[in-house]
């Protein structure tokens, strides 16, 4: 009976340790990219700036750097310049590309088809030029964003996967950047994928290696 007690005691001493603590994470919010190897961060610490594929990094300091491309996942709607239009809807739990000719057009589901992998199970409109489509890949997903597992690429609805992905972004993140030269990356919230040469040869960035700050902290209120 005592050692039932001395257990029970502990299982609560450990609970009341873990509810008495909380952490705080670094974020990334967006990433931009240049085909001569530059890429640019957005974080909760502040801009970072690379020059070499992402191997160093410095501040950027003195002047406000903006997220001005990409799309906000689910939100995203991507206009050709010829009237077409490109977006993400759900039906019921699984979301799918759509299209419409014309304004007053309707939206309808866009085909995708998959020569190389398998079709997954969600597709989230992330970027695209013209006709040529960006889209997350992911798992069923009950809320929130979708968690991806591949960018694709699709031309004409014919689909290549660009790369494996394994981090989702935040509902009101930037995660795709598509640069006028090529360049790509896509921005997890701890990870960066960064392409320089048109959606070849994928550069995989820890966030970590961002900043020298710690990128978990918790802290634990004085009793």
């Amino acid at each position: 009976m005592r050692l039932t007690a001395l257990f029970f005691a502990g299982l609560c001493a450990a609970a009341s340790g873990a509810h008495a603590s909380s952490c705080t994470f670094q974020k990334i919010h967006w990433a931009r990219t240049s085909a001569a190897g530059e890429i640019l961060v957005g974080a909760s610490f502040g801009t970072v700036r690379s020059l070499d594929r992402g191997k160093t990094w410095k501040d950027v300091v003195g002047k406000r750097v903006r997220a001005d491309a990409g799309g906000a996942q689910e939100s995203f709607v991507h206009a050709s310049g010829d009237g077409v239009q490109y977006a993400t809807r759900s039906t019921g739990q699984r979301r799918h590309l759509v299209r419409k000719d014309d304004a007053a057009a309707p939206w309808l589901p866009f085909a995708l088809h998959y020569a190389d992998s398998a079709a997954p199970f969600n597709a989230v409109l992330v970027g695209g030029q013209r006709h040529i489509l960006y889209f997350i890949g992911g798992d069923e997903a009950q809320a929130g964003p979708v968690r991806p597992s591949a960018l694709y690429r699709s031309n004409g609805g014919m689909v290549e996967k660009l790369v494996d992905l394994d981090t989702a972004g935040s509902k009101d993140a930037y995660p795709f950047f598509l640069g006028e030269d090529g360049s790509m990356a896509y921005a997890g919230p701890d990870k960066i994928w960064a392409s320089f040469g048109a959606g070849a040869g994928w550069t995989r960035i820890e966030g970590q290696s961002l900043t020298k700050l710690p990128w978990t902290m918790c802290y634990k209120p004085a009793s």
